[in-house]
């Protein structure tokens, strides 16, 4: 073996073996391996000390857990070995049959990354296209906000300006009824003098003229003053009350 560089065999004798196995996880997922063998009884300590530390495990992932919890050696039905010390080794494989299954499976995993490549260039165009047409629904809004914010504020100004008109109307109306209370009484007070005045202008126009006293025609050219004054402010009041319509 040695010159053929194959392998190496160690020999012990089986008075010398004494092997130490930790015990067996208590689980049906992790059985011994060495209750699946079938050997003379005689070389129980040569199958211990080779077999005694292995258990088989459904799969690699329960194998690996019982290796870290009991310090053990395990097998996965498929062949897959895992050491206490950290070795993994892979089950038995067809080279030939895994060949032609290589290469199809390459084959059929290359078509399948082309399609996949296809399909996610177009899912970029339509990302990138997609980003394109937010960009321009995000400033359609932009100016769409803009403009209801100018809108908003375009309609708060006229409700404060509509309030203040409504409060200058009416003010408005409160001083054209006032002038016009003035006007009338005015009026009443321009008729009572009128009336006074024409009295007056009778008496002076009748024979008895020369029998009225000096302060008695000062009071007629006083009450003609008064007169005329309360026409110019009558006059002055209906162009106020024009001007305030």
């Amino acid at each position: 073996m040695l010159k053929e560089k194959t392998g190496r065999v160690t020999f012990m004798p089986l008075n010398r073996l004494k092997p130490k196995n930790p015990p067996a996880p208590n689980s049906p997922d992790a059985e011994p391996l060495i209750e699946k063998l079938r050997f003379d009884h005689k070389y129980e300590k040569a199958f211990q000390q080779v077999f005694g530390k292995t258990c088989v495990c459904r799969d690699l992932t329960i194998a690996a857990a019982y290796v870290k919890s009991h310090g053990i050696n395990t097998i996965t039905l498929d062949g897959d070995k895992v050491d206490r010390k950290g070795a993994l080794t892979g089950g038995y494989h067809d080279v030939r049959r895994s060949r032609i299954e290589a290469i199809k499976n390459v084959k059929t995993w290359r078509l399948k990354y082309e399609t996949e490549s296809t399909k996610s260039q177009e899912v970029k165009t339509s990302i990138t296209k997609l980003e394109q047409e937010i960009t321009q629904v995000s400033g359609r809004m932009a100016v769409l906000v803009g403009q209801q914010n100018q809108i908003r504020y375009s309609r708060e100004r006229l409700l404060e300006e509509s309030t203040m008109l409504s409060n200058s109307k009416e003010k408005l109306k409160e001083r054209i009824g006032k002038l016009e209370q003035d006007a009338d009484e005015l009026e009443t007070e321009l008729s009572g003098l009128e009336a006074k005045v024409a009295g007056y202008t009778d008496e002076l126009s009748s024979p008895l003229t020369n029998g009225i006293t000096r302060e008695e025609e000062q009071m007629i050219v006083n009450l003609g003053k008064e007169v005329e004054k309360r026409r110019k402010e009558m006059i002055e009041l209906s162009k106020r009350k024009h001007e305030v319509r």
